[in-house]
Parts: C-alpha cells; structure tokens; sequence
C-alpha cells in the first residue's frame, strides 16, 4: 500500500451498489455497502493488495456522498490498526488512531491542531 502520509485516496462513494461494485474505483471493490437504507452506498471494502481480503474500508459517516473515514489493515492480519477522518473534507485527515505495537488495540492518537 503506497500512500502518501497525512493524505488518503478515499475513493468514490453516494453511488448505488451496482455502481460501487462495477465502476472503475481506486482498488478491487470487496463490498459495497448502504448502512442507512437511503439507496447511496456509504461504506466501501477495498483489497488493495489482490489476495481476496478486505484490507481498506472507506465510509461516509455523516452522508454527504463523499467518504470522510479510512481503516485500514496495514500489516494483512486481519485486524484494523488504523482509522483515520477527515473532519473538514479538505483530503487530509484531521485525526488517526493506530495501533503501533500489534496487539489490537488503537493505542495511539493524533489529532490536527486546524
């Protein structure tokens, strides 16, 4: 996973499932789905590595259309150990947790000054 620091491609969202499922996005769509029931997918898996395995998750927390929060499986264990919004829609997030020593636990939080 090539990203820049600071700034994640957080890909499309506000389209319906079959547009989700089957339009070009940033990496292998695993699901697709419209947690609030109102026709617009908000929550989006990613396999970004090609095994198979949702390792990035994209959601648009508060129903915009576009995505605000990232989480992410960096080390491809199958747990979430960073999750990351932006809280001001600028393309960098405002605030991450990681967990930095692998036990599961998002121990570790920054958030922006801004």
């Amino acid at each position: 996973m090539t990203e820049p620091s600071g700034q994640y491609s957080l890909g499309n969202m506000g389209m319906n499932a079959e547009e989700a499922l089957y339009s070009e996005q940033i990496h292998d769509v695993v699901a697709a789905v419209d947690q609030d029931g109102d026709g617009r997918i908000d929550m989006i898996a990613y396999d970004t590595d090609g095994d198979g395995v949702a390792d990035k998750f994209t959601l648009d927390t508060d129903g915009d259309g576009s995505a605000d929060s990232v989480a992410l499986d960096r080390d491809g264990d199958g747990k979430v150990d960073f999750i990351g919004r932006d809280r001001d829609g600028d393309g960098y997030l405002d605030v991450v947790a990681t967990d930095t020593d692998g036990d599961g636990t998002l121990e570790t939080v920054r958030e922006s000054a801004g």
